[in-house]
């Protein structure tokens, strides 16, 4: 009987370092496969090319989608500026420092070009115009977050510069060729729109000196829009063009009225966010009165961390004066409680997935200005 229960115990001992060495060359294996390397929570300023070395993208199966049904809910938004290849490896991290600030929407900004501000023909420029794989990744990426997504081709301003001009005040010399390469130009983006779920497509930005006397043809424009994507339609106009608007006869085939919301405001250096918030009112019920039947979409507000920038938000370089972070940091709050109640969304200017982490430009990012978007936009992502 003695010999029959240690025969026994020596069976139960070897089935039981069987199951173990088992399970240990199980979590092994697992672990191989499983495993990737964990990524801190970043700090201010991390996310930089330099991060970009701690993380391995895995590749992604990209797959057609269908726009979701917009709700009504405010866009609590963040332009994302796109200049070159963005560094895809950081991607997921960037989106998700956005999401902790309570953004729900980001409008995927990136730049074309023309090479002088009396040219008829549009392009992209190799050197700061991102693939079309590219922004279909940054896209994939952003609805995995759940973000409401406008993409937002925007004219960069680099050649016009050079003899004094902007977007703003082009004057193609033969206008219906500039509107027939400009189309050429945005149809592979709409189709990437409609491609993949984008939910509103920017048609233009700050063109002042092409809005109203070529209605016609950005109506065309508009129309063949239409026979691609069937998301929601936007045009940005710049702050100094409100009192047009309403007369502009394209404006109604748009879903929203964008507005570039650098107005100036009168105020000495150390205004508090209240003061900014009155200020406001007098542009705030102007734009009201003008586009009470409309829905406006801000899509883009911000200044510099400098003292007096809202006096020129428009500039992004202010010589002489002090780096100051509870201007940009005021300058939010006020600018957010003047305008929501009333409009449909609001987007930052900007932050930038390639920018210079230690540049004081208009990054709210690794700045006190980080909690105030956190508590500012907890209250309308309730």
């Amino acid at each position: 009987m003695q010999r029959f229960i240690r025969m026994l115990i020596k069976i139960i001992f070897v089935i039981g370092t069987g199951l173990f060495l088992c399970k240990m060359i199980i979590i092994h294996f697992t672990s191989l496969w499983c495993d990737y390397p964990s990524i801190p929570n970043p700090t201010p300023h991390s996310i930089s090319r330099s991060s970009a070395q701690l993380i391995e993208k895995q590749p992604i199966i990209i797959e057609n989608r269908k726009p979701k049904q917009m709700t009504e809910g405010f866009q609590a938004g963040m332009n994302v500026v796109i200049y070159g290849e963005p560094d895809n490896r950081i991607t997921e991290h960037f989106f998700e420092r956005l999401q902790r600030l309570n953004v729900n929407s980001v409008a995927i900004t990136f730049p074309f070009s023309q090479s002088h501000w009396q040219e008829s023909h549009v392009q992209k420029d190799a050197t700061i115009t991102p693939t079309i794989n590219s922004l279909e990744q940054l896209i994939y990426t952003a609805h995995t977050f759940d973000f409401t997504v406008m993409l937002r081709p925007i004219l960069d301003e680099k050649h016009l510069m050079k003899t004094g001009h902007w977007r703003g005040n082009i004057q193609p010399t033969d206008p219906a060729q500039w509107f027939s390469s400009y189309k050429q130009f945005l149809i592979p983006y709409v189709e990437l729109a409609e491609k993949q779920g984008v939910e509103i497509f920017n048609i233009g930005t700050e063109f002042t000196s092409l809005q109203k006397e070529y209605s016609a043809m950005w109506t065309d424009l508009i129309e063949t829009i239409w026979t691609v994507y069937h998301g929601k339609l936007i045009y940005s106009f710049n702050w100094d063009t409100v009192d047009d608007i309403s007369t502009i006869e394209f404006v109604s085939d748009l879903d929203y009225i964008g507005v570039d919301a650098y107005f100036p405001l009168d105020l000495p250096n150390e205004a508090s966010s209240v003061d900014i918030e009155k200020e406001w009112k007098k542009w705030t019920r102007k734009v009201r009165n003008l586009l009470q039947n409309e829905k406006i979409v801000i899509t883009e507000a911000g200044v510099i961390p400098v003292a007096g920038a809202y006096r020129t938000p428009w500039k992004g370089e202010i010589p002489g004066e002090k780096v100051d972070w509870t201007v940009q940091g005021n300058y939010y709050e006020g600018t957010f409680y003047a305008w929501q109640e009333w409009i449909s969304g609001l987007y930052w200017w900007n932050v930038s997935l390639n920018g210079s982490p230690n540049a004081i430009d208009y990054s709210p990012l690794g700045s006190p200005t980080e909690k105030i978007i956190q508590n500012l936009f907890s209250t309308v992502n309730k």
